[in-house]
């Protein structure tokens, strides 16, 4: 029934191209996976090629399908009700304007390290944050999640080497295997943000077609992003062609806040580019244009995701777990006891 509609509105409507390879080719049974094939692709692809020195269950491939599931989750927590959609809404986008600022105030580069010192700097400029975005900060908010969870796995790891009481050692490796569990859904959260920072449209105020305003190149005014971020991708995009957009490998080496914040100028831009080529025609479908720019941006963020898991795990050597702090490194050198440390007295 419902293919049957659809045939009607596109036999009967003029439809954009990209609109019309959603609307008129796609499968029924498909419409609900909006969006997952990007996501997925992102994920895979980036813990497929993870560094040899990583833990090895990060490279599991159990692990990695779990992740890449995890990495569809914050789109369907959507409408979970007002005081969850207003907290987390905001993390998938970044609206920049044409001069590169973030409600006409700061450039990704100026960003504060923190969400709260970042939204009173819109709001003191009379900007209401929630339309502008937060997506540095769930991004920053996901890497540093990641890093303390896997500083709490070496934790473990290091009480299973030194404690030999049996009771501590089931304790210690059923805490093992939760903050696995609690890792991977760590990596396909941040995965989910990242990958959103890779969609030309999530960066820019022309997030959706270019909309009011001033529009001298004659880019679309379509509602254009839905349909490419989704069906476009499942229909257009393989994981060999993903895999082979894979950028080196490239090691963080600052903090999370400059090493994010640098990561998104360099995208912010992207906008203009996709507004080009799809006034060219290349996300018609058949166009491999269209099919190898939307292979590479997706290959960037898997890149940056492997990039950001490395240096999680790299952090976490020097981090530290509980409160008041124990550092890892006095756990792994076995001066601190991590039993007593990890399980808690109180």
């Amino acid at each position: 029934m419902r293919m049957d509609r659809t045939a009607a509105f596109c036999r009967k409507r003029s439809v954009p191209a990209l609109l019309a390879l959603v609307l008129c080719s796609w499968p029924a049974s498909a419409a609900l996976a909006w969006g997952s094939s990007g996501h997925r692709l992102v994920t895979l692809t980036a813990l497929q090629a993870l560094p040899p020195e990583l833990p090895g269950f990060l490279r599991d491939p159990v692990t990695a399908s779990d992740a890449a599931e995890w990495a569809r989750e914050p789109d369907r927590w959507r409408e979970a009700g007002e005081a969850h959609d207003v907290l987390r809404d905001s993390f998938h986008f970044a609206y920049a304007d044409d001069a590169g600022r973030l409600g006409g105030v700061l450039a990704f580069s100026e960003l504060p390290g923190n969400r709260t010192a970042y939204e009173a700097e819109l709001r003191k400029a009379g900007v209401d944050p929630d339309t502008v975005g937060s997506l540095p900060y769930a991004i920053m908010d996901g890497w540093q999640q990641l890093t303390k969870d896997l500083a709490y796995w070496r934790a473990d790891r290091a009480g299973l080497r030194f404690d030999h009481n049996p009771q501590h050692q089931a304790w210690l490796e059923a805490d093992r295997r939760r903050r696995e569990t609690q890792i991977t859904e760590d990596i396909g959260l941040l995965s989910h943000y990242v990958g959103d920072a890779t969609q030309p449209m999530h960066l820019s105020v022309h997030h959706d077609g270019w909309g009011a305003g001033p529009n001298p190149d004659g880019f679309t005014t379509a509602k254009v992003h839905i349909a490419y971020e989704g069906a476009y991708v499942a229909a257009t995009v393989t994981p060999a062609a993903v895999r082979a957009a894979l950028p080196d490998a490239h090691p963080l080496t600052r903090p999370v806040a400059p090493e994010t914040l640098a990561w998104l100028e360099a995208q912010s831009t992207a906008f203009r580019t996709w507004y080009r080529m799809e006034k060219d025609g290349a996300f018609k479908p058949g166009d491999p244009r269209g099919a190898g720019y939307t292979a590479q941006r997706l290959g960037l963020a898997a890149g940056m995701l492997r990039d950001i898991v490395a240096a999680a795990w790299t952090s976490s050597a020097t981090g530290h777990v509980n409160y008041p702090v124990v550092n890892v490194r006095d756990l792994e050198s076995g001066r601190s006891d991590a039993y007593a440390v990890l399980h808690g007295a109180d």
